[in-house]
């Protein structure tokens, strides 16, 4: 079969275009696969897409073709009709946008909760009838889209990497991982600075350090050069731009992770759709103390796996019980380790493939 998969935003190698790459290496070694590139990724060059995309989401990209495509902004509704024809299936990441699809399949792919219905104008809802499938990453995307995109479709989660990360010998560390974004501060990366200044009051927290990786771009430097300064008389340590390898050795040495996206919001498209980082802590054994809100609650069973809290007394009283209780952390981590086995990159490809016989 041919298979052809698009998304507008590969050269921002964010959670969507890892889920929609690692589509491309699964149906690769089977299948024909075509990655698809605009305009404006035509003009950023397929060997340095390929190359990034293969080494920043450790796929193998080997037999997938990156091909120039008529799609996308200021597109000719004829030559993308006719060019798209010769596929058996199509996997397109939508940013809120659709368009006529002529694939055997059209399958879109929706990461957040998206706002406007396509189905509100007749052009609107003559496109998306064409489209056959929407695959979400959690319940709460689902959930929160239904109304606004009326179409079948089904959770699939995104795939963690359980073959990489594994358990290493546990160090006193308190991990949290998400890009430190100047513009929309999402991760509250000063909240868990705040939090761990009052956890560092109490004798529990003795030999605790707090680390925080995550990608920084031009524009966000000045948020970091904030959050050190902030942080310049506590245990904390940055870690900006963390390679692959690395921070797969920093989730098997951490023994608590951290994660306060959403917290404070009201809207869903503010809150964490997922949460993969959460998940993938949880496969080297971190236990996971996060915010009550969003995809995190399909990850962590509260009291079993991790904890789960809704403001910031509770943040402190469930980190300290887990610092304190040896016992209760050893338990909590064998869960969590099981818990993450439900979202492994093996169970990701076999919804798929199973995906692609049955629709």
């Amino acid at each position: 079969m041919k298979v052809a998969i698009y998304s507008p935003y590969l050269d921002t190698f964010g959670g969507g275009e890892r889920y929609i790459c690692t589509i491309a290496e699964t149906l690769s070694f089977d299948h024909h696969v075509d990655l698809l590139l605009d305009k404006h990724l035509t003009k950023i060059g397929s060997d340095y897409l390929k190359s990034n995309l293969s080494q920043r989401f450790n796929l193998n990209l080997d037999k997938v073709n990156i091909v120039d495509s008529p799609i996308g902004k200021d597109s000719s509704f004829f030559s993308r009709a006719f060019f798209l024809k010769k596929y058996d299936f199509l996997f397109y990441l939508t940013d809120g946008s659709i368009f006529y699809p002529t694939a055997g399949k059209n399958i879109l792919h929706i990461q957040s909760p998206i706002e406007g219905q396509p189905a509100q104008s007749v052009w609107g809802k003559i496109k998306l009838k064409k489209w056959d499938l929407i695959i979400y990453n959690s319940k709460f995307t689902k959930n929160h889209s239904l109304k606004n995109w009326p179409l079948f479709s089904k959770v699939i989660y995104p795939p963690v990497d359980t073959e990489s990360i594994k358990p290493l010998k546990k160090k006193k560390y308190i991990l949290s991982v998400g890009r430190f974004f100047g513009y929309l501060k999402d991760k509250k990366h000063e909240i868990l600075i705040k939090v761990f200044e009052k956890l560092k009051q109490n004798k529990k927290s003795l030999g605790w350090s707090l680390h925080l990786a995550g990608a920084a771009q031009k524009g966000d430097e000045g948020y970091l050069k904030e959050l050190k300064n902030r942080a310049k008389d506590l245990e904390v340590k940055f870690y900006p731009n963390l390679g692959y390898e690395e921070l797969v050795k920093l989730y098997g040495f951490s023994s608590v992770y951290w994660h306060g996206a959403g917290f404070g919001e009201q809207e869903p498209t503010k809150m964490e759709h997922f949460g993969i980082s959460v998940a993938e802590a949880m496969t080297g054994g971190s236990v996971p103390v996060v915010v009550d809100k969003g995809g995190l609650t399909e990850i962590v069973d509260d009291g079993i796996n991790g904890f789960l809290w809704n403001d910031l007394r509770d943040f402190e009283s469930k980190t300290l019980e887990l610092l304190s209780n040896k016992s209760l952390w050893n338990k909590m981590s064998i869960e969590a380790i099981k818990k993450a086995s439900n979202f492994s990159k093996e169970n990701f490809e076999k919804n798929i493939r199973n995906l692609i016989k049955t629709i």
